[in-house]
């Protein structure tokens, strides 16, 4: 009997974890992928002068279990590729020219080890510190005793619904949220914020990894060259444009060639047509690419015609969070390194945070020099005319916060701090993050397609287990998706999806009603500073007396007139 044939549409993580794992058990496997690198929001991109930056600089979760089980199939040593880091930090503006910013820290924040800790970092005040942290529990305990829809609720509002929640606690907590996923809390489900949770707090004293270098390097090029030996033909640069559907079955493709708009920083077709009879078809492409899909064709052939509830697709949504990379010329101050991790700006207009990768990436380049990878999760502030101009708007407020000059516009030859060669600017118009939106989740689509028996999914917006979409999410949806296929086929063994650890359910509840005392206690004590906050002169500065005064670290502040 022959080999089956298997055709990947989009060659993210997904449909690689999906490729690998079909080819190991003999199938015949071509993968298309629309750009020239493969990856997915995993995929990195090379500069004018063959420097690689990746298209967002990735945190690897200690509790992912399919990841890493890849990783280590495909040779990929977790020590010697990636370093382990345990902390996050909050920058303020520094309170006057030349003085440092105010930095706050906190490390393995669902550690009780580091509770005291990180109550006094100084992120928020104490009180508020702990109803932030109170906020998680109670979240947790609604999978046992829910006081509210979580379905429909934003992971904002479930904090706005609570009780004993404070500004400063809500401001933290979306804070971290932002950092942690480059994605405003307001946009989140909380629902799937309490399915992510309950892996975090099974591995509390566990940190999160930084790659030791591009993405390509220590991922994609390893998992590109076991697909190759594995014989899986990957077709680069060639598009999926539509699907051919007979009764029950999808029976063609319609491909296209690509290329890159730099103009308007998109893949766009060549025009260049063909058509593939397929055997089964893996659709492992974004929510946007795969809504086109299911209703190309006539009526009456089209995949929505078959599967009416697949048209629903188009209520998942994305969003682009712009990337600024800036190339410095000298080590900057004040970024910390002792403990490394990520950092997120305070009350930044832009939302921004950042990575500084080169206290991580093992290159010659960056020897000697600072090298940020800087998100931007409020895109739409940005209202510049073309790309390099809102590069030039995050650079001009990252400056706010960092010690060197911006200069009056981009590539601006008077900054002699940024090196403008290795600079660079991306809007990820062409890599959209999926957004775990309220009440989406009914609406995504599992590892198979009802009434065509030869068609399956996979993505991290497809259904799965994790909450929060993750580079975790997306592997697994991989190998559901190649389980399925396997199952169908009857041929070969059994595709694994790993689940992380869990704690029990109860132990949530308990925490919710032994702690609720003291975050109410929490709330009392910061209710005075709350009511007696003052609109400041400056609205960047710190709010009421009271709250500043529980709050350690900070710097001294200037007297607001008749105060």
């Amino acid at each position: 009997m022959s080999a089956p044939h298997v055709t990947i549409a989009g060659g993210g993580l997904a449909g690689l974890a999906a490729a690998l794992r079909l080819a190991e058990r003999d199938y015949q496997v071509t993968l298309y992928e629309e750009k020239e690198m493969l990856g997915g929001n995993l995929a990195s991109r090379t500069l004018r002068n063959s420097t690689v930056i990746d298209v967002y600089p990735h945190m690897y979760q200690a509790w992912y279990r399919n990841f890493w089980q890849l990783m280590d199939d495909i040779g990929v040593d977790r020590e010697k590729s990636f370093t382990e880091f345990h902390s996050f930090h909050q920058m303020r503006r520094p309170p006057g020219p030349g003085e440092p910013p105010p930095l706050a820290t906190v490390t393995d924040v669902y550690s009780a080890r580091h509770v005291v800790d990180n109550l006094l970092s100084g992120v928020a005040p104490p009180a508020d510190a702990l109803v932030a942290g109170y906020a998680s529990l109670d979240l947790l305990a609604e999978q046992l005793n829910p006081t509210m829809f979580l379905e429909n609720m934003s992971l904002t509002g479930f904090l706005n619904t609570r009780t004993y929640m404070t500004k400063a606690a809500i401001e933290a907590y979306e804070a971290f949220v932002t950092r942690v996923w480059a994605i405003p809390a307001y946009l989140i489900s909380a629902a799937d914020c309490h399915a992510y949770l309950t892996y975090c707090v099974a591995e509390p004293d566990t940190g999160a990894f930084l790659a030791r270098g591009p993405a390509e390097d220590i991922v994609i090029k390893p998992l590109t060259k076991a697909l190759e030996d594995a014989k899986v033909r990957i077709v680069r640069q060639t598009r999926v444009d539509a699907v051919i559907r007979k009764d029950d079955r999808v029976v063609a493709i319609k491909l296209e060639g690509t290329r890159f708009d730099p103009r308007h920083e998109q893949w766009v077709g060549t025009g260049e047509y063909r058509t593939e009879a397929v055997d089964d078809l893996l659709l492992a492409v974004p929510a946007e690419a795969l809504s086109k899909l299911v209703r190309s064709g006539n009526a009456g052939e089209r995949i929505v015609d078959a599967n009416p509830k697949l048209a629903e697709v188009l209520r998942l949504t994305s969003q682009r969070v712009p990337m600024l990379h800036v190339c410095f010329n000298r080590k900057l101050e004040h970024v910390p390194t002792e403990p490394m991790g990520p950092v997120a700006l305070f009350r930044s207009e832009l939302s921004l945070a950042f990575t500084d990768i080169s206290q991580v990436w093992e290159s010659p380049e960056f020897t000697g020099r600072t090298v940020l990878a800087v998100s931007c999760s409020e895109p739409y502030a940005l209202a510049g005319a073309h790309p390099p101009e809102d590069g030039h708007t995050i650079m001009c407020e990252l400056a706010e916060y960092l010690d060197f000059e911006a200069g009056e516009k981009w590539e601006d030859p008077a900054s002699k701090d940024v090196d403008w060669r290795l600079t660079r600017y991306h809007s990820n118009l062409d890599a959209r993050l999926s957004i775990n939106a309220i009440g989406t989740d009914a609406w995504r689509p599992g590892p198979s397609c009802e009434g065509l028996a030869n068609l399956f999914f996979a993505g991290d917006f497809c259904q799965h287990d994790f909450g929060i979409t993750t580079l975790e999410a997306a592997a697994a949806t991989g190998l559901n998706a190649a389980h399925e296929i396997v199952k169908a086929r009857g041929r070969g063994p059994e595709i694994a999806v790993l689940k992380p650890n869990m704690l029990p359910e109860e132990l949530y509840l308990l925490n919710r009603y032994a702690w609720l005392p003291a975050a109410l206690a929490a709330k009392a004590w910061a209710l005075p500073g709350e009511l007696g906050e003052k609109k400041p002169v400056d609205a960047k500065d710190e709010g009421s007396l009271l709250r500043y005064l529980l709050t350690p670290g900070l710097p001294a502040r200037h007297r607001h007139p008749g105060s």
